[in-house]
């Protein structure tokens, strides 16, 4: 087993977890865009009145266990992410799992048990899902994790805050499930399907909802957020600028930017306003903001 390069923290990875390191750092020059989020110098040490910038743990830690698992979930925790997202489909017998793709093969060894590629979580039912092994692939030392349910990860999320990606799935069903656990106050639901997040905000307005976007923030886009419910504004980083950032919290909403993994690219969502940073690397991005590194500018 390999440890990963030392701009990526202290977490064991095995060697493709390397080679996606060495991709994402390959990607350096198309992500200085970043440097375009900040017109202003790298913070270095917290000001005065600054607000720590959120740190959201992208499928748990997920350079340093297999991603949407209890693994990575518990590992994010233990390294003080402040938030939590994991995805979420709808079995065909409508329970709530973890999972990223549409189809299971990536993450688990669906092909090798059930004799198929392609195999849809939404075409299997949860003891069809519970068989699943979704660890092995990442490394063997993971062999034997399960796919957890929406329940078992809430539970393991504690004390962070969990955010809920619904790819596939009812939303009546989602807030009715969310009620039934208690959770409806102290979690984050989010979708890139803005009409799903308004039957949600509709059934359940105390749930907390984060509209997903990756185009360009127009006026327009911007303007039809207002019939989402949602409070927070989740959009890829390198569409953001500052005046977008400005133009958010104006209207009385946080800005979270997905998926930083690079230290340029992290400095510039934080100069601009960002509030919460979502990152495969929430350990590294912590120990950092402890430093003093990461910080909101005063609003």
């Amino acid at each position: 087993m390999l440890m990963a390069p030392p701009c990526f923290g202290d977490d064991p990875v095995d060697d493709r977890v390397v080679m996606r390191c060495r991709h994402v750092a390959s990607l350096a020059s198309a992500l200085a865009c970043a440097v375009s989020m900040s017109s202003c110098a790298l913070p270095v040490a917290s000001p005065p009145g600054a607000a720590p910038v959120q740190v959201v743990a992208h499928r748990g830690a997920s350079l340093a266990c297999p991603e949407n698992t209890l693994a990575a979930f518990r590992r994010a925790v233990q390294g003080g992410a402040d938030v939590v997202e994991f995805d979420v489909y709808q079995t065909r017998d409508g329970h709530w799992v973890c999972m990223h793709d549409a189809t299971c093969d990536r993450t688990s060894d669906a092909r090798e048990l059930f004799g198929r590629a392609n195999v849809r979580v939404d075409q299997l039912t949860l003891a069809d899902v519970q068989r699943l092994d979704a660890g092995r692939w990442f490394a063997p030392q993971f062999a034997g994790e399960r796919v957890p349910t929406l329940e078992q990860a809430l539970a393991a999320i504690a004390p962070a805050t969990p955010m809920i990606e619904r790819k596939a799935g009812d939303a009546l069903q989602l807030v009715a499930e969310l009620q039934r656990l208690d959770r409806v106050e102290d979690v984050i639901v989010q979708s890139f399907d803005w009409s799903w997040l308004a039957q949600v905000s509709s059934a359940e307005p105390r749930l907390l909802l984060a509209a997903l976007a990756g185009g360009q923030p127009t006026p327009e886009r911007l303007i039809a957020l207002e019939e989402t419910g949602a409070k927070i504004v989740h959009w890829r980083y390198d569409r953001v600028t500052r005046a977008m950032a400005d133009a958010v919290h104006a209207s009385g909403r946080r800005l979270c930017v997905y998926t930083v993994d690079l230290d340029m690219a992290f400095y510039g969502a934080v100069a601009i306003g960002c509030d919460l940073v979502t990152t495969n690397r929430p350990v590294y991005y912590v120990a950092e903001r402890a430093k003093g590194r990461f910080v909101s500018p005063q609003r």
